[in-house]
């Protein structure tokens, strides 16, 4: 039997990955979003398996872990969906303490000399995945759309007129939610990226701390994300030539073939930034809102263990 209609805003990693588990579980699901793919937030992300800096560290561990399992049981093993494994590597310039997340992920250890770098003396390393952004958000929307799941460009200044058509509304805005949710917690952090053709590095490296930070090197299937920038409130979206040299000098420093790769294309982002992430519901007469957003640079990370947390509030109250 058909569970009841819901709606979710935002077409985003968050909005399509939510989608899909309440259609599996039976409900009818539409989304509204201002941005579609492939021109959404999601999009221009680097999008890396790595536990990147994020809010509370009381549950971004387990979602991440749930995260990673749907990753390598559902989604990898599927030669179309743009997502492989890959080793992550991330070095300092001074000794680091285990990150509190190591429980987490698979395969973490201290990092092997051969992955530092001039200068750098300790690190870790996991066994990650990478997400080709071009190819997986595509993949994420067929998903849908095979489901049942509907799609609809429609931007939304205010709550009330979802809440007029839906008793339950999913809000996967990120930014969006500074003006309908009036949530100024939230708030912009900028990054900038470069995409260049393909060389012959075969893992990811981050230098979150040290002399180049923040750095980091992302190849793909085609090709290869150089980064990048963290600009709190920061809202330009248009490319800014330093922040592009700056991310390929501080690139080749760690890789120096680097130093001449050809550049393809320049994006910039704004991640949705909050200190915690807010997942939870929220009341509005006899109808709910459940917010899903502010995942900062972890919205790839985070989007399935989120996701089925989303459901369980869904189910709780359906």
């Amino acid at each position: 039997m058909q569970k009841k209609a819901l709606l979710i805003l935002g077409a985003g990693v968050s909005g399509l990955s939510t989608g899909i588990l309440l259609l599996r579980k039976g409900y009818t699901v539409t989304i509204w979003a201002k941005d579609l793919p492939p021109y959404t937030t999601s999009n221009k992300a680097a999008a890396i398996w790595y536990p990147f800096i994020c809010g509370p560290i009381t549950k971004t561990p387990q979602w991440s872990r749930k995260t990673l399992d749907f990753f390598r049981t559902e989604i990898v093993p599927d030669s179309k969906s743009g997502c492989k494994k890959i080793t992550v590597v991330s070095i300092f310039d001074h000794k680091k303490a285990d990150p509190y997340w190591k429980d987490s992920v698979d395969g973490y250890k201290k990092v092997d000399k051969k992955y530092l770098r001039k200068g750098y003396v300790d690190g870790y390393q996991i066994e990650g995945l990478v997400m080709d952004t071009d190819v997986y958000i595509n993949y994420l929307v067929e998903m849908f759309k095979k489901l049942g799941g509907k799609i609809i460009q429609k931007e939304i200044t205010n709550i009330i007129e979802p809440l007029q058509k839906y008793s339950l509304v999913i809000n996967c805005t990120g930014l969006g939610s500074r003006t309908l949710f009036d949530d100024k917690k939230i708030y912009p952090c900028r990054g900038q990226t470069v995409r260049v053709k393909k060389s012959n590095i075969d893992y990811s490296l981050f230098d979150e701390e040290g002399p180049n930070s923040i750095a980091y090197i992302v190849p793909r299937t085609n090709d290869m994300v150089l980064g990048g920038t963290l600009q709190d409130d920061n809202w330009n979206l248009e490319p800014d030539d330093n922040d592009t040299k700056n991310i390929m000098y501080k690139c080749a420093n760690l890789f120096p073939q680097l130093k001449h790769a050809e550049i393809l294309e320049v994006k910039v982002g704004l991640r949705p930034s909050r200190k915690e992430i807010r997942l939870e519901r929220e009341k509005f007469s006899d109808r709910f809102v459940i917010h899903n957003y502010g995942h900062g640079g972890s919205g790839f990370n985070l989007s399935w263990g989120c996701a089925q947390n989303v459901v369980d509030i869904v189910e709780s109250i359906s």
